[in-house]
């Protein structure tokens, strides 16, 4: 009997403590339901990094999105229709909005990561980011991102902003080149040396790629992209040894697409 009488008082405090708890949910949202948004706070998580988005741009999306916040009850606005109209700008890659009981509206942005910079010889520009996501240049802001140049043309229209690889699925195509472009550039963003040693890279009229260092006056011929890592792995063992005696501006060509060999051409000298 004593242990029934038990297991009802702990019933009876249970049923209580839910009881307290619901009612306090329920003045909770009540209040809620008076608070009005008056402010609103926008943090760019990566901002030191890439500038493609601003704080003021978050207002003006929400603007032209239909979607308002000052004045209204915070319990009536739409979070996640905000989110999903930050995430449909090819530039951010996530985005999370909440509302506070003191009437804040909190919206923090991931930016995406530019790994290069795009230039078609059809005339189009456009970032492709870590992710395979191809991002259109926006705001007049640069990312300080290796550049692709010449012989390259898009498959897809000039209005295009998404994943290239669910183009490339969704429209039966295989573009290797941009695949080989994009493998490319994540080793480059990868790598602490190559991220800060290659500048430009160019696609001549044979399919061949050039490279332009950050430093030195040279150009380097990687052949195809072939073995990419390895001759690069070959390059790097090079600079270590070899240009710290003779300098970097000694040679004029480095050319990687000979197998195993590094061959070098230097640099004329010319009398005046």
């Amino acid at each position: 009997m004593k242990k029934i009488g038990n297991i009802s008082l702990i019933a009876a405090l249970l049923v209580a403590a839910v009881a307290g708890v619901g009612a306090t949910l329920l003045h909770v949202r009540r209040q809620a339901d008076k608070v009005l948004c008056t402010n609103i706070r926008v943090v760019i998580a990566d901002s030191s990094v890439n500038r493609f988005v601003r704080k003021e741009d978050i207002p003006a999306i929400f603007r032209r999105s239909g979607l308002t916040y000052f004045g209204k009850k915070v319990s009536e606005i739409s979070t996640r229709e905000m989110e999903k109209a930050l995430t449909e700008r090819s530039l951010i890659r996530q985005a999370n909005v909440y509302t506070t009981a003191d009437g804040t509206l909190h919206v923090t942005v991931v930016q995406r990561k530019p790994i290069v910079r795009v230039y078609t010889d059809n005339g189009q520009s456009f970032y492709i980011d870590d992710e395979g996501f191809i991002i259109r240049p926006y705001s007049g802001y640069t990312s300080n991102v290796p550049i692709a140049s010449g012989r390259i043309t898009a498959p897809f229209e000039s209005s295009f902003r998404g994943s290239m690889f669910a183009f490339f699925e969704e429209k039966k195509k295989s573009d290797a080149l941009l695949r080989q472009l994009y493998a490319f550039a994540s080793y480059l963003n990868e790598n602490v040396f190559w991220q800060a040693q290659v500048e430009q890279l160019y696609i001549t009229a044979q399919g061949k790629v050039e490279l332009v260092p950050r430093v030195g006056a040279n150009i380097i011929h990687l052949g195809s992209f072939e073995n990419f890592e390895y001759k690069l792995h070959k390059l790097e063992a090079m600079y270590e040894k070899g240009m710290s005696l003779k300098g970097w501006n000694a040679y004029e060509v480095i050319d990687l697409s000979f197998g195993n060999q590094v061959v070098c051409r230097k640099k004329l000298i010319t009398k005046s």
